[in-house]
């Protein structure tokens, strides 16, 4: 009897799981998704299906593009031939900025003020679909149109279903808590329940009703806050280089019709807008001079009748050289205090504009009346500057914004410098007059020397002279002004107007779509296999069980779909039987040619086929004229009596406790070469009878009697017995059943192969499905046949149950 361990024969191919190991097996898992095709064909017909319904049914969404250029004054170092020529134009230097600018395209207030003239846009159209489903939103290819009463306040947000009929007629429905159903003919008004509309044909001589199609529409309207709203959060403006002031506006929607006018029109309503804020300060000034003039026309016109009424009575036309030449003294003397007074008459203006707390940024300019103080001209740009800033950053920002905090302290400190600045200018103004009258009077005593009626003419004259010389002043100005109000031409300018011709469709993107879909398809299910695969505890293939052991797997027995104990002999050609056969080659490698041998075969836990491999192993070994023994050697739960039909009075367990010969348990089986030893009564000590000098005596007898010996031990990893007859055989060979045995086995059988407590160890891989050598899938069901199937429950023999975790579970 060969009682020592021995090492696997060298000529038996062994497995390497201690040895480095591929990251990922290509072919491994290629087999386990060909094997799972069906997740893959389910995951892509839904995802494709998805895709098909979003690309047909969803609202396609466009964009359409323009370019606009901005003037940037920010590096400006000068003003435009127009500007110069305003008074007060010097104003705008410094003003538009490209950042400020893009802020008014995005405003609210223009855009509300877009909306509020696009009043084709206050009424939304779809077309409804023969299957209820809105197919698109339309516009001017819309055949109906409803004209409403601006004045009236309409219900907005509420659908309006309206049907054509036959004879220019059409069905109106109102739902939602109105519920209001009729029958209308194209040009009647309807007014009730907060609505006043008409609704028309389009072109009623062109359109031919059609009894195939919807001819279903559906309308609403929309307050022009809500559109201004709408389409300036789909508004994006960005310059086209970092450093460019052309910038690309864009916008999205339903209609590219509809997009196209509405950016047309915004850089319309801004360019306009920019005109209109450009044309205040020129309107300003010659409005000022305008109310000059009517007071200095009124004393013109008086001086001038008064004079002419002195020649008359007094027959003088000339004066003498010495009134001419006073009179010129005191025109020229009066032309300087005209100017000075004019100035007071502008710093009384600016006191007025500050202390009236103004912040429109609408200051006429200095030089409107002859002053070129730099100091003054540059504190009144400023503070117009600031105070236009404030005015655009009205349109981007909430008031109560850091920027806007720092742009009213700017506004405070150039108004304190303004108001010290005029207060100067003022007491300069007012010692100049006074200088100014001083030399008047020293003139007008020379004057009191003529004769009186010469002395009346130079007043009189002097009187017109100096009204005519400022109502000439003033109407220079208003020229000035009013040439360049009229030669004012925007900074901006549409480079390209948007066309609806060049849209751009955003979604649904019909083919990213699909391949998405195709991706998600292919990907979700194979990532769903892997996790599955790669956190499943039970073992799939071989290479679960060589990275769980290097103890060599002795072959692998197909899933039997044969309701028979032994299907070796009822069906000797099927794919199972060849297995098995399989299995006896490999057998004489690792025996190494011996003639005679005892193989135990025991399992983990219950259920993996233990008695089923024995069985039909030992009946190969049979068919080729060998003498075979199967002892049944579970003690606690015995099977092996049903494959084999017996009295169950006698069998192993007799012999051991010596109540039978050797001779009276060995039973023939009805195959030739095959006889079976019964397990016989269950007896309350296994582990000691299997001990015992009865056993040392049946091994040796079965030895000399027969070829081959099969043990069908108890599950190794609830009972001790299969460690114990594990010494007695020449091979030990352990049960694992593919989708059935856990990982967790591979480890105990690991250790056993370590330590070589027992002769070469080995494993048999039970019911392999054999679709693939690695596509073994993710199908958990048992499919093995009940016949070699069971559970262990010891009863009143014992506390070992199934599934004890701790007799094979070991730690690393």
């Amino acid at each position: 009897m060969n009682t020592t361990p021995q090492t696997p024969n060298s000529d038996y191919p062994q497995n390497y799981a201690n040895k480095p190991k591929e990251d990922i097996d290509l072919r491994r898992y290629l087999g386990l998704f060909l094997s799972n095709w069906y997740w893959f064909a389910g995951a892509l017909f839904i995802s494709l299906s998805l895709a098909y319904g979003i690309n047909k049914y969803s609202e396609s969404i466009y964009s359409v593009s323009a370019s606009l250029l901005i003037k940037d004054d920010k590096n400006s170092t000068g003003l435009s031939g127009a500007e110069s020529m305003i008074p007060g134009g010097d104003v705008f230097k410094n003003q538009q900025t490209l950042q400020n600018e893009i802020g008014i395209l995005r405003s609210y207030s223009l855009n509300l003020r877009v909306m509020k003239e696009l009043s084709d846009f206050h009424v939304s159209y779809v077309a409804i679909g023969r299957r209820g489903i809105a197919e698109k939103r339309q516009f001017t290819e819309c055949p109906i149109v409803i004209v409403y009463d601006s004045l009236y306040k309409q219900s907005f947000n509420v659908p309006i279903a309206i049907k054509i009929l036959p004879q220019n007629e059409f069905l109106l429905e109102i739902n939602g808590n109105r519920n209001i159903k009729k029958r209308l003919k194209f040009g009647d008004r309807f007014k009730e329940e907060g609505f006043d509309f008409i609704v028309k044909l389009k072109e009623p001589g062109k359109y031919t009703y059609e009894e195939n199609i919807s001819n279903r529409y559906k309308a609403w309207f929309e307050s022009p806050e809500s559109l201004a709203n709408t389409y300036r959060s789909t508004l994006n403006i960005s310059p086209i280089a970092d450093d460019a002031t052309l910038v690309a506006l864009s916008a999205t929607g339903y209609v590219p019709t509809q997009i196209a006018e509405y950016l047309n029109k915004l850089m319309e309503a801004y360019i306009k807008q920019g005109l209109e804020y450009k044309n205040i300060t020129a309107d300003s000034t010659i409005k000022f001079i305008n109310s000059q003039l009517k007071t200095i026309s009124d004393s013109l016109s008086r001086a001038e009748k008064k004079l002419e009424s002195f020649r008359l009575s007094n027959k003088l036309i000339d004066l003498s050289s010495e009134g001419n030449s006073l009179r010129s003294r005191l025109e020229k003397i009066e032309g300087e205090k005209t100017i000075v007074n004019l100035q007071l008459q502008y710093y009384k203006y600016l006191a007025n504009y500050i202390n009236s707390r103004n912040e429109s940024g609408e200051i006429m300019s200095p030089s409107i009346m002859g002053i070129s103080d730099p100091a003054l001209i540059k504190l009144v740009d400023n503070l117009a500057s600031l105070q236009f800033e404030k005015k655009q950053l009205k349109f981007n920002f909430a008031t109560n914004l850091a920027a806007n905090d720092l742009i009213e302290s700017k506004i405070k400190d150039a108004i304190i410098s303004l108001e010290e600045n005029i207060r100067n200018n003022v007491n300069i103004s007012e010692n100049e007059l006074k200088d100014v009258n001083e030399r008047t009077g020293t003139v007008e005593n020379e004057v009191k020397k003529l004769p009186v009626t010469e002395r009346q003419l130079i007043g009189i004259q002097r009187t017109f002279e100096l009204n005519n010389t400022v109502y000439t002043y003033m109407l220079e100005k208003r020229a000035e002004a009013g040439i360049a109000q009229a030669s004012t031409i925007s900074s901006n300018r549409v480079i390209d107007k948007a066309n609806p011709e060049n849209y751009s469709t955003l979604s649904p993107r019909r083919n990213r779509n699909y391949f998405l879909a195709l991706i998600f398809g292919l990907l979700a299910p194979g990532v769903f296999i892997f996790l599955v695969y790669e956190l499943n505890a039970r073992i799939l293939d071989k290479r679960d069980i060589e990275d769980g052991t290097d103890a060599p797997i002795l072959g692998f027995v197909a899933h039997s779909n044969y309701k028979k104990d032994i299907p070796v002999i009822s069906n000797p050609g099927s794919s199972l039987s060849e297995s098995f056969r399989t299995i006896r080659t490999n057998l004489k490698y690792l025996l190494g040619g011996e003639k005679k041998a005892i193989i135990s075969i025991t399992s983990a836990i219950s259920g993996e086929g233990k008695t089923f491999i024995s069985t039909n192993l030992a009946a190969v070994f049979a068919m080729l004229g060998k003498k075979t023994l199967v002892v049944g050697l579970d003690l606690r739960k015995p099977r092996i009596h049903k494959i084999f039909p017996n009295t169950e009075e006698i069998g192993l367990s007799t012999f051991l406790i010596g109540e039978s010969k050797f001779e009276d348990i060995i039973l023939e089986t009805g195959i030739s070469n095959l006889f079976f030893v019964p397990t016989g009564p269950i007896p309350p000590n296994p582990s000691e009878l299997i001990e015992s000098e009865r056993m040392k005596l049946f091994i040796k007898e079965v030895r000399q009697e027969f070829d081959f010996v099969f043990f069908d031990t108890p599950p190794i990893g609830i009972v001790t017995d299969a460690v114990l007859l594990g010494t007695f055989a020449d091979v030990n060979l352990f049960v694992v059943r593919q989708r059935y045995s856990s990982k967790a086995t591979l480890e105990y059988i690991q250790k056993i192969y370590e330590k070589k407590e027992i002769n070469n160890p080995a494993i048999i891989v039970n019911d392999i499905n054999i679709s693939g050598y690695y596509g073994y899938g993710l199908r958990y069901g048992s499919g093995f046949y009940s016949g070699y199937g069971y559970d262990y429950g010891y009863g009143r023999y014992g506390s070992y149950h199934y599934g004890n975790t701790n007799n094979y579970y070991i730690e690393n």
